[in-house]
C-alpha cells in the first residue's frame, strides 16, 4: 500500500450503509436492516472512524428520514464521534434542512458539523444570515453544531446530481436505463424542468470531466455552450452526456454570492475546507481553497489572520477530537506549512484550475519536510489518523 504524503482520517459513510444493506432502494430500512447498519457503523467506528458522514441530496442518502439518520447517531455518540452532513437542501428549504440536522443532533445528542454551508439560487442570497441566527439559537440550546465552506461562488460535484431522486433509485444502471427508455426520460425532462427547488441556470452548469474522447471538447464549457454546438435543448443535452459517460461526468455549477461567502466565513463557527473532486477540469477549490482565503480574504479584512490558521489547524483538530494536532508546542504532532502573509495566494482559476498557489513556501508532515521551497520533496510522511488514538 502506497503511503500517503499527508494525514487521513476517515468517517463511515452513510451511503454505504445503506448500500450494505439496502442497495440503492428508495425506502425505510426495517428493524433488523437498520440494526444491521448500525452494527457495522459501530465495528467501523472502534476501528478508528471518526463519525458518520451523509449527503442528503444523492442517492441512496436522499432516501432516508430523519428518524434513521437519528437512529444511526445515536451510535455515533456512544463511541463520541460526530455527524458530518450535506444537508437535504440548500436552496429553497435551507431553513428547513437547518432544523432537520439540528433536531437529528439534539435527540441523539451528536456534535453535528454541516458541510459546506452556502446559500444556493439567486433567490436565495441573503438567507445566510438567518441562517447562521439558526445555528446560534441551536448552540444557545446547548447543541454542538459547526460549519465549514469553501471559499468560492460555485460548487462542484457529479452531473448526474441535476437529476430528481427518484431517476437514481437502483443505482446506476437503472438510472442509465431510464434516460434511453422515452418515457421515463420525458418524465426526468419534466421534473428538471419545475423542480421548484432548482438552484442553477443552464448557463451556469460548466462540464468539467468526461471521460470519452467523443464529449472531450466539452471540458469547461457550459451546458448552454454544449447545447448550442449540438442544436439540442440544454436538457437533452445534459441527459445525452450523462448517458454516454456512464454517470461519469463532473461538473461545475455556479450559485451562490459572493457577499455570503464573506458572511459565513465571518461566523464564528466556520472552517475551511475544499471539497474537490480531482478529475478532468476540477474546481479550482482543489488547489487553491487555503491560500485563497489567506491570500483574498485575509488581506482584504473580511478575517483576521490568527482567525483563518485556527480555522484551517486547532478548530478542525479539536472537532475530530485530535488532541496532539493543530498546535505548534511541545508534545504535539510536527504538522506545520510555513508561508508568506504577504504573498500567499491561490492561482487556479475555473478556466485554468491545475495551477499551484504561491507563497507557501515548506509544509512538514510529522516532522518530516514534505514541501521545500514550494516543492516536494518525494516524502511521504503522512498516517492513517485514528479516533480516540494519538500518535
Amino acid at each position: 500500500m502506497a503511503q500517503p504524503s499527508i494525514n487521513a482520517a476517515s468517517l463511515v459513510g452513510h451511503g454505504n450503509l445503506r448500500l450494505l444493506t439496502l442497495g440503492m432502494e428508495n425506502r425505510q430500512p426495517s428493524t433488523a436492516e437498520l440494526a444491521k447498519m448500525k452494527q457495522i457503523l459501530r465495528e467501523a467506528m472502534a476501528q478508528g472512524a471518526f463519525g458518520m458522514s451523509t449527503g442528503l441530496i444523492y442517492a441512496p442518502c436522499v432516501y432516508a428520514d430523519t428518524s434513521e439518520l437519528t437512529e444511526l447517531c445515536r451510535v455515533v455518540a456512544e463511541l463520541n464521534g460526530i455527524f458530518a452532513v450535506h444537508m437535504r437542501d440548500e436552496g429553497d428549504q435551507l431553513f428547513e434542512s437547518i432544523d432537520e440536522v439540528i433536531a437529528v443532533g439534539e435527540e441523539s445528542e451528536t456534535p453535528v458539523h454541516i458541510s459546506h454551508f452556502k446559500a444556493s439560487g439567486r433567490r436565495n442570497w441573503g438567507k445566510v444570515n438567518e441562517a447562521l441566527l439558526k445555528l446560534e439559537k441551536a448552540r444557545s440550546r446547548g447543541i454542538d453544531v459547526t460549519i465549514e465552506q469553501y471559499p468560492y461562488v460555485a460548487g462542484s460535484t457529479f452531473l448526474s446530481s441535476l437529476l430528481p431522486a427518484w431517476a437514481h433509485e437502483g443505482g446506476t444502471n437503472r438510472m442509465l436505463a431510464r434516460l434511453r427508455d422515452k418515457t421515463l426520460r420525458e418524465r426526468i425532462v419534466q421534473d428538471i424542468s419545475t423542480g421548484r427547488s432548482r438552484d442553477w441556470t443552464w448557463n451556469g452548469v460548466l462540464v468539467t470531466s468526461v471521460t470519452t474522447e467523443k464529449n472531450r471538447a466539452f471540458e469547461g464549457r457550459t451546458l448552454t455552450e454544449i447545447s448550442e454546438a449540438l442544436r439540442k435543448r440544454p436538457v437533452d443535452a445534459l441527459l445525452d452526456i450523462i448517458a454516454e459517460e456512464d454517470n461519469a461526468a463532473t461538473m461545475v455549477s455556479f450559485s451562490m454570492s459572493e457577499n455570503d461567502v464573506r458572511t459565513v466565513m465571518q461566523s464564528r463557527y466556520q472552517m475551511v475546507c475544499t471539497d474537490g473532486i480531482m478529475l478532468g477540469r476540477p474546481h479550482p477549490r482543489v488547489y487553491g481553497s487555503f491560500p485563497r482565503v489567506l491570500g483574498r480574504y485575509v488581506r482584504n479584512r473580511v478575517l483576521r489572520l490568527e482567525d483563518a490558521v485556527r480555522r484551517m489547524t486547532s478548530y478542525p483538530a479539536r472537532r475530530l477530537g485530535l488532541q496532539d494536532r493543530g498546535l505548534i508546542r511541545p508534545g504535539m504532532a510536527a504538522d506545520i506549512v510555513v508561508f508568506d502573509p504577504s504573498t500567499v495566494i491561490d492561482t487556479a482559476t475555473f478556466e485554468d484550475p491545475h495551477r499551484f498557489p504561491i507563497g507557501i513556501e515548506q509544509v512538514v508532515v510529522n516532522g518530516v519536510l514534505t514541501v521545500d521551497k514550494a516543492a516536494h520533496t518525494g516524502a511521504r510522511a503522512g498516517r492513517i489518523l485514528r479516533h480516540n488514538q494519538t500518535r
